[in-house]
């Protein structure tokens, strides 16, 4: 599902009025001034921002070729569109859809920041500078769900280093300027942030059963990739090491030498604790537990018996089982069902 976009969108932008932000010299000159961001607000009174920009190369190429709207001066937005269209986001439309979904919800914004060309059939060209793509994993109860979220901010790393936790949520990559992915429970999200969009307690309580996985593509690693899809999720998921399920990569890791030759002992069944300082060994283990989430004053295999010992089903952190649990269309209760892609789309 399309869960965020921010970019520039090719409509005619000649008659959105944005206001300006001026800074002002002690002698009152203007030293600098920029357009400031304005704010549609849809139906369930969720909004997106937008203001005035130029459109680039690449979408001029693809309005030449392809046939695509493309003027001068464009709109540059950025938002949660299936949000503003719908009132929530537990489900909506796929990522593939993010043509039809933008100008859906441009189609939707009010007055002076109406694009004059945007009732066109014609899709705009758009240029991606962020997009959100999610899927809901269905672990069968709301226990599950959280105790999958402790396992992922204990036992997991990325090449980002070891998994960030914030409340229940866990993130990886999180100030990554290419990608980044987060996993929580839907129903405790919905509970703080309650949408608009006016939900049954069937609906709320179906909720609790359903871990979100999120994936942010960024500008760098949006340039080259065509149309997305939801299998995105799951190619970057790949990325994710679960303890020392898999083989455990330390070349990217972000540690002394010394502390890695110590690491591929430990690995190896050598006594490392025995055999330094244990204030070296401590140091070591800290650094160690910092960065990969593994920690050293275990046997590898006592790393694995603590995860067996939890009764935790490891296998839920598989891709292939997390692929084969998403969440299908035909399984929305009802009313989420009526209200899915809003009435634009």
């Amino acid at each position: 599902m399309l869960d965020w976009f921010a970019g520039l969108v090719g409509y005619d932008a000649s008659n959105v009025t944005n206001g300006r932000v001026i800074n002002l010299s002690p002698e009152g000159e203007i030293d600098w001034q920029v357009d400031r961001w304005e704010s549609a607000t849809g139906s369930y009174e969720s909004n997106m921002r937008i203001k005035q920009d130029s459109a680039s190369s690449e979408m001029f190429k693809a309005s030449r070729e392809l046939g695509y709207l493309c003027s001068p001066l464009c709109l540059r937005i950025e938002g949660n569109p299936t949000k503003f269209l719908q009132g929530h986001n537990i489900v909506g439309p796929p990522v593939s859809m993010l043509g039809s979904i933008v100008q859906a919800a441009v189609r939707s914004f009010p007055g002076t920041l109406r694009p004059l060309d945007c009732d066109s059939d014609i899709l705009p060209a758009v240029k991606r500078s962020r997009v959100d793509v999610t899927a809901m994993v269905d672990l069968g109860d709301h226990k599950t769900v959280h105790e999958w979220l402790t396992h992922a901010g204990q036992e997991t790393r990325s090449r980002h280093g070891r998994a960030q936790t914030s409340g229940s949520t866990v993130y990886w990559g999180k100030n990554s300027t290419r990608w980044a992915l987060k996993a929580y429970c839907k129903q405790c999200e919905l509970k703080e942030h309650p949408p608009k969009y006016p939900l049954s307690e069937d609906v709320l309580e179906w909720s609790g059963r359903l871990l979100r996985i999120e994936l942010t593509l960024r500008r760098p690693e949006l340039k080259d990739r065509g149309t997305l899809d939801e299998s995105l999720i799951w190619e970057f998921m790949q990325r994710v090491e679960v303890g020392i399920m898999k083989t455990v990569e330390i070349e990217g890791a972000n540690l002394p030498r010394q502390v890695r030759d110590t690491f591929r002992l430990w690995l190896s069944g050598f006594d490392v604790k025995s055999d330094r300082p244990i204030r070296t060994f401590y140091w070591q283990r800290k650094k160690i537990l910092e960065e990969i989430g593994i920690d050293i004053s275990l046997s590898p295999t006592e790393q694995m018996k603590k995860l067996e010992d939890s009764g935790f089903d490891r296998n839920l952190f598989d891709i292939e089982v997390l692929k084969s649990r998403v969440v299908d269309e035909r399984e929305y209760p009802e009313d989420l069902r009526k209200s899915l892609f809003g009435s634009q789309l």
